[in-house]
């Protein structure tokens, strides 16, 4: 079994265990992330600075609790000798794409941004920021796109190539 492979079993595991397992409570109104600041209200988790002096409580909002235990919501692969020319331009894509999505959706994030000599390999929290990236490196540089989903473990798999 390749290392690609191993790594994709580990996280399909990780995240099937975590599917259907016991889900915290709702949260209090006003709760607060201590990692992030993220405030939860209104039935979601915001940004809201105002909010978040009258916080009432604290616990780690759901992305900061992925994040620690390091269960990913999908993984973006990105290889081949463009991938490995224009490394800097494809990494700010990445960065662009999570900034932007954070603005309305502060829940999905990047767990881990990983570069070897195989490529780029990029962990987020949920299914649609990995999906998010992967389109926009494909409409803005080109090559194959590869998207598989697990709908049943919420997980994707986005995998693009192009040789230069």
């Amino acid at each position: 079994m390749t290392k690609k492979m191993q790594l994709r079993e580990t996280l399909r595991i990780q995240k099937r265990g975590r599917v259907g397992g016991p889900r915290p409570g709702k949260y209090r109104l006003h709760t607060k992330c201590p990692e992030c600041d993220l405030v939860f209200l209104d039935g979601a988790w915001k940004r809201d600075p105002s909010a978040a002096s009258g916080a009432r409580g604290r616990t780690l909002c759901p992305a900061c609790r992925q994040i620690r235990d390091g269960q990913a919501g999908g993984l973006v692969e990105l290889d081949g000798s463009f991938a490995e020319a224009h490394r800097e331009e494809l990494l700010n894509r990445i960065r662009n794409v999570e900034r932007r999505t954070r603005l309305e959706r502060p829940l999905e994030r990047i767990i881990s941004l990983e570069e070897g000599a195989e490529g780029i390999r990029v962990s987020a929290t949920t299914e649609h920021l990995v999906a998010r990236i992967g389109k926009s490196i494909q409409r803005d540089f080109g090559g194959t796109l590869s998207l598989r989903y697990a709908p049943q473990d919420k997980f994707a798999v986005v995998h693009w190539h192009r040789d230069a």
